[in-house]
């Protein structure tokens, strides 16, 4: 318990620094959202924080950052992960409405019947408007010999 604890600590606090070393013009959304996911886990809330990476390294255009924190609910229990990924937003310019992306990453994961760390590869799209962003995603996400599939749909602020 106690290192999870840190691990949360240490997240907020890597947000927090990115938050007060991002150039203005960079973009940083947050927002929550739910998930499904197979093999057991079950349906699951999350909350994310994300950014576009110019501001931090200029040569790279289209790349972003997602933190994620996740609470499942499977039965018997809760599980709960940490998502660290890099993405590459590919730029439509004959549709404005649709922002498609890939990604993959790092998941610490804690339940049930799973521990550790695995790969993450996810796919999703992000769709603006205005103020508010709505996105769906798919992530499979790869630990020892096992996976799960993860769908999740929210809105960024």
């Amino acid at each position: 318990m106690r290192s999870s604890v840190r691990l949360l600590t240490a997240v907020g606090v890597v947000c927090l620094a990115v938050s007060a070393v991002r150039p203005a013009h960079a973009q940083i959304q947050y927002g929550p959202y739910l998930n499904f996911a197979s093999n057991g886990v079950g349906v699951g809330i999350g909350g994310r924080v994300q950014a576009g990476l110019t501001g931090l390294i200029p040569t790279a255009k289209n790349v972003g950052a997602i933190g994620a924190l996740n609470l499942y609910f499977p039965t018997g229990g809760t599980a709960w992960g940490i998502d660290l990924n890099g993405t590459y937003q590919f730029d439509i310019p004959a549709v404005k409405t649709v922002e498609p992306y890939v990604g993959g990453g790092l998941a610490l994961i804690h339940g049930i019947s799973r521990n550790g760390v695995g790969l993450n590869l996810l796919g999703g799209a992000k769709f603006p408007l205005g103020p508010l962003t709505p996105f769906g995603e798919l992530r499979i996400i790869l630990i020892r010999s096992t996976s799960a599939f993860v769908v999740s749909g929210g809105v960024l602020f």
